[in-house]
């Protein structure tokens, strides 16, 4: 019995560092391929994702492998970013609204590291087909929309870390 309390206790809290990243990357994901629905195709964002690093051909044109790939890499970096911010938000005791915020703040500052960084530096030579699947407003409403609900399910979420709840107030004995 101790093993099993043990073994959901670990998953619970796997849960707890995994989950809010992961949600809000579908978020993120579901938003910017609605947008490519309209303004592209509903596969140039993830498959956008994969070209930027080499994988298929540059271009909307539907390609799998590079869809998936791209899929997954913006799975993954959605976790990665999602664990750093909870992190981050555990270390400066940031709770309820102030996660919000905090989250929409952050999703901000990802967008500036992932579009001047990443693809307009290290992968400007690659990242045309990225670049050009979406207007750029979308992504910059798609950041702080990915923040807001990585932060409200941090703050607010089933999974909600302990150390982040908000502490209620108790009423003083008359």
């Amino acid at each position: 019995m101790s093993t099993q309390l043990q073994t959901e206790s670990g998953a619970r809290v796997a849960a707890r560092w995994i989950l809010p990243g992961l949600i809000a990357g579908l978020v993120f994901a579901m938003w910017a391929m609605m947008v490519g629905l309209f303004t592209s195709n509903l596969w140039a964002p993830p498959q956008g994702i994969a070209q930027s690093i080499g994988i298929g051909a540059q271009g909307h044109a539907f390609q799998l492998v590079p869809f998936v790939a791209g899929l997954m890499g913006h799975m993954m970096n959605s976790i990665v970013i999602g664990i750093i911010f909870i992190a981050i938000a555990r270390a400066l005791h940031v709770r309820g609204v102030n996660a919000v915020v905090g989250g929409m703040v952050y999703g901000l500052v990802v967008y500036g590291v992932m579009y001047w960084v990443l693809l307009r530096g290290l992968l400007a030579t690659t990242s045309a087909s990225f670049l050009s699947a979406n207007p750029e407003w979308s992504w910059v409403a798609a950041h702080p929309m990915f923040g807001v609900v990585l932060g409200a399910l941090v703050a607010y979420g089933p999974l909600r870390d302990p150390h982040l709840e908000v502490a209620t107030r108790r009423p003083r004995p008359a």
